[in-house]
C-alpha cells in the first residue's frame, strides 16, 4: 500500500502532460466553445515534439518516502500523446497507466460533457474556466476543472475532483523557439490513504521533428 503513490502519480502527470498541445474539437455550449476555441489557436505550427521529463514523487505523511524518476514524452497533432519512463522500477510497471485519462482537447467531447463556470479572483474579477463531467457517471472521477492561460491559450491549472478527493495541478508555461510549452508542473493528490506530491520538470525541447507512431499506445477512457 505504501508504494502504489509512486507509480499513480507519475502516470497522473502523464494525464495532464496530455494537455500540452491543443487540437480541433467543440464544446456543448457556447461559452465552452470560446474557451475551447482558445486551446485550438495555441501554437497551430507546432505538429510534433519530444522532451525530457523528470518526476519528483512524494508524500506529505508519514513514512514520507520520496523517488524520482526520469523519461521522455512524445506528442503528435492532432492528439497523440506519451511517455516513455527510462527507470521506472519495477513495482510500478503494472500501474503506469492508471490515470485519469484526460487526453488532448480533440478527444474532450467523446468522454465529457462540457461546460463553463466562474470562479471569483480575490481582485473581485471572474475568471471562466472549463468543467469536464464524464458522460460515464457511475466513475469515481466527479468533474475537472480546467483554467487557461490567456497568454499562451494552454492550461495553467487543472483540478480533478473525485467523490472521495482531489488532485490539483498547477502548470508552469514557458516560450522557447517560439513555442508556448510547460516547463514544470506542481501537483498537490489529496485522496483516501494518500497526500502526495509530484513536481515535473520539462527540459530539452525538440519541435516538429519525426515522431515514430509505434511510440504511442492505447490510453484507457477516464
Amino acid at each position: 500500500m505504501l508504494k502504489r503513490p509512486f507509480p499513480f502519480v507519475a502516470s497522473l502527470v502523464l494525464a495532464a502532460v496530455t494537455l500540452l498541445t491543443p487540437s480541433g474539437s467543440r464544446a456543448a455550449t457556447p461559452g465552452a466553445e470560446a474557451l475551447m476555441q482558445l486551446l485550438e489557436g495555441a501554437d497551430p505550427s507546432l505538429q510534433t515534439y519530444r522532451a525530457n521529463v523528470e518526476f519528483s514523487v512524494g508524500l506529505h505523511t508519514f513514512p514520507f518516502l520520496h523517488k524520482t524518476v526520469h523519461g521522455e514524452t512524445f506528442f503528435k497533432r492532432p492528439s497523440r500523446m506519451e511517455i516513455v519512463f527510462a527507470d521506472l522500477p519495477g513495482f510500478a510497471q503494472s500501474f503506469k497507466n492508471l490515470y485519469v485519462g484526460l487526453g488532448t482537447p480533440s478527444d474532450w467531447e467523446k468522454k465529457f460533457e462540457i461546460d463553463v463556470a466562474q470562479e471569483t479572483l480575490p481582485n473581485g474579477k471572474s475568471l471562466p474556466h472549463l468543467v469536464l463531467t464524464p458522460r460515464k457517471a457511475d466513475r469515481r472521477l466527479q468533474h475537472v476543472e480546467v483554467f487557461i492561460d490567456p497568454a499562451s491559450s494552454l492550461p495553467s491549472r487543472i483540478i480533478w475532483r473525485y467523490r472521495d478527493g482531489m488532485i490539483e495541478m498547477n502548470q508552469d508555461i514557458v516560450q522557447i523557439n517560439g513555442h508556448s510549452v510547460i516547463a514544470n508542473q506542481h501537483a498537490d493528490i489529496r485522496l483516501p490513504g494518500v497526500h502526495a506530491y509530484v513536481v515535473a520538470t520539462m527540459g530539452n525541447y525538440a519541435f516538429n521533428v519525426p515522431v515514430d507512431d509505434a511510440v504511442f499506445t492505447k490510453k484507457p477512457a477516464p
